[in-house]
C-alpha cells in the first residue's frame, strides 16, 4: 500500500470513527447521571443540590426525584423539585410540586418564596390558566425585590387583557411601567408601551 492510499485509508477510519467516538462520549454522561450507585445517599443530595444552584434543573431533577421516591423529601427540596420541573417546560407538573406546599414554606425568607409563588404563577400563565396565575403573581409582587415587581404587574395587566378586562389590564400596564422607568429596564419598557398602545386602540 503506497503513502497516498495509507493516508486515505487513515483518513476515512478517522472520519467513520468520530461519530462513534461522540456517541460514546454522550453516553458515558448519561451513565454517569443514571449510574448512581457508587454515592451515597447525602451525596447524592449534594450532588442534586448542586446541579440546582448552577442552573442544571433537568440533571438536578433526575437526583431529586431518585431520593423523593425513596425518602421522601422535605418541603424545600420539594420545592427545588417543583422549581426544576418549571425550568424544564413541565408546568403541569411543576405546579402539583409547588402548590399545595406552599403554606409549610412560610418560615422561609421572602425572596426565596417569591421565586416559588412566580414559578406556580408563570406556569398557569404559560397554560393559558389566566385567573389562577393572578393571585400567585400579586403574592410574588409582595415577597421580591423592587426591580423583579414590573415583571410581575405586566403579565398580570396580560392576564386581564386576555381575559376581557382591558380597563384593570392598562391599571396593571401603568403600574408596571412605572418600575421598568425606575430600574432602566428599556426592552420592557418598549414592549409595555406597545402594549399599551394596543390596549388604547381596542
Amino acid at each position: 500500500m503506497n503513502i497516498s492510499k495509507r493516508i486515505t485509508f487513515f483518513l476515512l477510519v478517522c472520519f467513520i470513527s468520530l461519530p462513534c467516538i461522540a456517541h460514546r462520549h454522550s453516553g458515558a454522561y448519561a451513565a454517569i447521571l443514571e449510574n448512581t450507585s457508587d454515592y451515597t445517599d447525602a451525596e447524592k443530595l449534594s450532588r442534586a443540590v448542586e446541579y440546582f444552584q448552577s442552573g442544571k434543573y433537568h440533571e438536578a431533577l433526575i437526583w431529586f426525584s431518585k431520593l423523593d421516591k425513596k425518602y421522601k423529601l422535605n418541603p424545600r427540596f420539594q420545592a427545588y423539585m417543583g422549581v426544576c420541573c418549571y425550568y424544564d417546560g413541565e408546568y403541569e407538573r411543576a405546579i402539583e410540586a409547588l402548590e399545595p406546599i406552599l403554606p409549610k414554606l412560610k418560615a422561609f425568607a421572602p425572596h426565596e418564596l417569591a421565586v416559588y409563588y412566580y414559578s406556580v404563577a408563570d406556569s398557569y400563565f404559560r397554560l393559558n390558566k389566566y385567573i389562577d396565575a393572578v393571585p400567585f403573581y400579586e403574592k410574588h409582587t409582595l415577597l421580591c425585590y423592587n426591580n423583579e415587581k414590573g415583571d410581575s404587574l405586566f403579565r398580570i395587566g396580560i392576564c386581564y387583557r386576555c381575559l376581557g378586562d382591558i380597563e384593570i389590564a392598562q391599571e396593571y400596564f401603568v403600574e408596571a411601567l412605572a418600575y421598568f422607568r425606575r430600574y432602566n429596564d428599556t426592552d420592557r419598557l418598549k414592549y409595555i408601551e406597545r402594549e399599551l398602545e394596543r390596549s388604547t386602540d381596542n
